[in-house]
């Protein structure tokens, strides 16, 4: 499936036919092969798997960082909406920005990764937990090949969606979010579920219950059954309590207690 329309912003003013092959078309619950290597900010060699905090998802956004305008506007918008999940960086979860521009060096995602960590206000350490990294071409390509993130080089930039990624802790494609701005709660219900119950709160759990990804619209959205179900149990559950206040009373009286 390829997603289009409006939720999809480009990094092109007017698309011709030769850049019709810029698209995002989601890979959910496809294995990403964690074997692949990057180098740090730092310039340190890393596998995908060495990123992953043990049980934890992991947020990956494609970004190179001599982009003259839209990765710039995908990581204020996703430092801003992880500013506020209430969720812990480094701790909760990990983020990873890849770049899919070869020639990117640690020197300019060290740059980088200063600007947009300084954005971060949430909790955690954005230093430990928010990783910024550089690749060859055929490791670029492999990875975003299986993240389903299209892109072309154009005139010395490149074309390309905005969007980011949540895998889960052994690696698959969890949930995508297309844009630029990030509704905070539905990011962090897509890192618990993402997570399979290793983070998150009986009230995250709850509202999972009653509402479900839409990977077209890049948000969580209601399922009807599910609330109906849901407001049936907790109807049950004050029936029940009532039920057993009038026992209880009924029995006292039958005992001469008042």
């Amino acid at each position: 499936m390829v997603v289009t329309g409006v939720s999809i912003a480009m990094a092109i003013e007017q698309p011709t036919k030769e850049l019709e092959p810029v698209n995002l078309e989601p890979h959910l619950g496809q294995q990403v092969t964690l074997v692949s290597s990057f180098v740090t900010s730092t310039g340190q060699a890393v596998t995908v798997a060495d990123l992953f905090l043990a049980g934890k998802p992991l947020l990956v956004i494609p970004a190179y960082y001599t982009c003259p305008r839209l990765c710039g506007l995908v990581l204020t918008g996703v430092a801003e909406a992880l500013s506020k999940v209430g969720l812990e960086v480094g701790t909760d979860y990990k983020v990873i920005t890849v770049s899919f521009n070869p020639k990117d060096t640690p020197e300019k995602a060290k740059r980088t990764a200063e600007k947009y960590r300084a954005m971060y206000s949430g909790k955690g350490d954005p230093t430990a937990g928010w990783e910024f990294l550089v690749g060859t071409q055929e490791n670029i390509d492999s990875l975003m090949g299986e993240l389903g993130f299209r892109y072309i080089e154009d005139k010395k930039e490149y074309a390309h969606t905005a969007a980011f990624m949540i895998l889960t802790p052994d690696g698959r494609i969890s949930q995508y979010f297309p844009g630029v701005q990030f509704p905070e709660r539905d990011v962090r219900l897509a890192l618990v579920e993402a997570s399979e119950g290793t983070i998150g709160s009986f009230i995250d759990q709850a509202l999972l219950f009653c509402f479900r990804f839409d990977p077209t619209k890049g948000r969580y959205t209601m399922v009807a059954f599910n609330v109906v179900r849901a407001g049936g149990g907790v109807t049950l559950v004050l029936l029940g309590g009532l039920m057993l206040i009038l026992w209880r009373r009924e029995a006292r009286k039958k005992r001469g207690v008042v």
